[in-house]
């Protein structure tokens, strides 16, 4: 981040190790299964083969380095940060892959670039495996539904930040530093 006035500064965030509390546990296992009953429902459990495994394996990696690419895509499409601003990690701590802006931008753009991962990593697989009776697809998708966890945070934690401050995407917790005037 680059150097910004501290007094202002308003830290709008939690540290990362706080997602990982029983609370946030038991959400993230509903959220992993609740998107699986219709799936379920509509086609049995069925046998799964060994095929099948590996699928879900590729799709879930991909998944992940997808939901961290498209944070980036939406923050540069909605938000107008420039590529270069963007960076990529693991927060070794937690496990939790990332991508972090580097810049200030809307908390508009802010929050579009943060809810899309959910949206066409979770979502969108979860329904098309549903559909078209792909079950690694739908696993692989309610697995990133409950991942985008920390997401539904920060959206939860910004809640009453305006759209029209500016933010700072904040460098080690879920969330923002929003820019005082």
């Amino acid at each position: 981040m680059q150097s910004y006035d501290p007094s202002k500064l308003r830290d709008v965030s939690i540290p990362l190790k706080d997602i990982a509390s029983r609370r946030l546990f038991v959400l993230s296992v509903v959220l992993t299964v609740v998107p699986l009953i219709p799936h379920a429902l509509i086609w049995g459990v069925g046998d799964n083969s060994r095929r099948d495994y590996l699928f879900g394996l590729v799709a879930f990696v991909m998944l992940i380095v997808a939901h961290e690419a498209i944070h980036a895509l939406g923050w540069i499409l909605f938000a107008g940060v420039p590529p270069s601003a963007i960076r990529f990690g693991i927060a070794w701590k937690t496990l939790s892959p990332y991508a972090h802006s580097k810049v200030p931008m809307l908390a508009s753009g802010y929050r579009v670039g943060v809810i899309l991962p959910l949206i066409f990593t979770g979502i969108l697989p979860v329904v098309v495996g549903t559909l078209a009776n792909l079950g690694w697809l739908t696993v692989a998708g309610a697995i990133l539904i409950s991942g985008a966890i920390g997401d539904l945070l920060v959206l939860w934690v910004i809640r009453a930040v305006p759209g029209t401050a500016r933010v700072i995407d904040h460098p080690e917790n879920a969330g923002c530093y929003v820019l005082e005037a």
